[in-house]
């Protein structure tokens, strides 16, 4: 019986403290999410904007201007609607323009000039899908920051210098590159040459590894054009009459299937370190460095 009664008195204490963690953890849940409530409150913005649809920007230095429109949801680049974009890369340059969260907010703000605000640095033009417009200034740095301010308002603020690193006027920064597959020693099979109407087949252990060691290092990075087509691919040794096919054959390491990797290779630039590089069912075409190239179908020997 005292057995029992014991049990009894463990079980309620139990019981009690049951009560007293799941009250705690709920407790704890409400003041975080109190908390993060009110640190998003004390978040201040420069811009605020939702849907996105265009954005375009001009440098003070004669970088020009960039240009992006989002047709559904695909971001295309206004002057080629052709080139192939990276959709996250201009996506997320496009979230972090529209809500560009200030690092502060300056209390009496002199006159804009004094923040390099009448002749920015960046001009941002941002137009959401209702045909609302908002004009983002980046003005001279203030320490690790820049100064900015929207069109139409008094307030000038500092903005983390992230912002400005997210703007580029580079296009290869944010065109949807070509993806070489992971090839090596391990999973290559051979390599097919093709070179006026000739085709040399590379099979043997020892040039399978030196042909693999150049496929694993190349990287189409560095876009000499986005869209070549018949003379252009005549001018860079690309057209089906000069050019060298490259085709790797390999097995596939997350399917386990054999499948085929084309390059296609062209001639020299002006310095005579870099080749045009294509890849088959792409229009772009990439400068690659000539050793790099030179060791996907040249071994040692020949």
């Amino acid at each position: 019986m005292k057995q029992k009664k014991s049990i009894l008195v463990l079980a309620g204490i139990l019981a009690v403290l049951c009560m007293l963690y799941a009250g705690l953890h709920l407790y704890n849940e409400s003041m975080e999410k109190k908390e993060a409530e009110e640190a998003e409150k004390a978040k201040v913005y420069v811009t605020d904007e939702e849907d996105v649809s265009e954005i375009s920007y001009t440098g003070a230095s004669g970088d020009g201007t960039m240009e992006f429109v989002k047709d559904g949801e695909e971001w295309y680049y206004v002057p080629d609607r052709e080139i192939p974009l990276n959709e996250s890369t201009v996506q997320n340059m496009a979230d972090t323009l529209a809500a560009c969260q200030a690092v502060r907010e300056l209390e009496e703000p002199d006159d804009w000039s004094d923040y390099g605000l009448d002749n920015p640095q960046y001009t941002i033009m941002l137009t959401n899908q209702e045909g609302a417009e908002t004009t983002l200034y980046i003005g001279q740095t203030a320490g690790e920051d820049y100064y900015a301010a929207a069109k139409g308002s008094e307030k000038v603020y500092t903005v983390d210098s992230s912002i400005v690193s997210s703007l580029s006027f580079d296009l290869s920064q944010y065109v949807q590159t070509d993806t070489v597959p992971a090839i090596s020693s391990g999973n290559l099979k051979k390599v097919e040459v093709s070179e006026g109407g000739n085709t040399i087949t590379y099979d043997s252990e020892d040039d399978i590894a030196e042909l693999a060691g150049g496929f694993g290092a190349l990287s189409l990075t560095t876009c000499a054009d986005y869209h070549a087509e018949g003379r252009k691919l005549k001018e860079y040794g690309l057209d089906e009459e000069t050019r060298i096919a490259v085709t790797a054959v390999y097995e596939d390491s997350a399917s386990g299937e054999e499948k085929e990797y084309t390059i296609y290779i062209g001639n020299m630039d002006d310095t005579g370190s870099g080749r045009y590089v294509g890849t088959d069912g792409s229009d772009i075409v990439y400068l690659v460095s000539a050793d790099t190239v030179n060791n996907t179908y040249t071994p040692a020997e020949q």
